[in-house]
């Protein structure tokens, strides 16, 4: 009954072997799956924080500048009257704006519209989502490009 006594060195590094080479197999797809997270987090968030934008200007019955930062990775929203900052949030290092058809700032007004229609790009470096703001309703949709 030599098994009593515990295990070889043997045993233990061909033990310590598998669980490497399945770590090692696994956390590509670990990294992917959390770049994943990542992007729906960011893009969730944005929606969140326009649609907050524009329900602020309705119940405050004041217009709220957006402004995208092509500079740096960032936007921020802003109540028109007072300069009273809502919300900026910065976005990770690798995401970027592009202003495509849109020019800032962005007005969601009273009653919720926005001031112009017109499209920016999210952009990472193999990704980029077009946010295209609609006349009349207020609308927004975030297309993957």
């Amino acid at each position: 009954m030599e098994r009593d006594r515990g295990f070889t060195f043997t045993e233990m590094l061909l033990v310590l072997s598998a669980i490497t080479v399945l770590m090692a197999v696994s956390l590509p797809s670990l990294s992917n799956l959390a770049r994943q997270k990542t992007e729906t987090y960011i893009i969730t968030q944005l929606r969140d924080d326009l649609l907050y934008a524009q329900q602020y200007a309705m119940t405050h019955k004041t217009p709220v500048a957006v402004t995208f930062s092509e500079s740096r990775p960032e936007y921020r929203t802003v109540e028109i009257k007072t300069g009273k900052t809502i919300v900026t949030r910065t976005l990770p290092n690798p995401w970027k704006f592009q202003l495509t058809t849109l020019t800032l700032p962005l007005l969601f007004l009273e009653n919720g519209n926005v001031n112009k229609a017109g499209a920016l790009l999210l952009k990472r470096k193999d990704i980029a989502y077009k946010i295209t703001f609609l006349l009349g309703k207020g609308r927004f949709y975030v297309q993957k490009m």
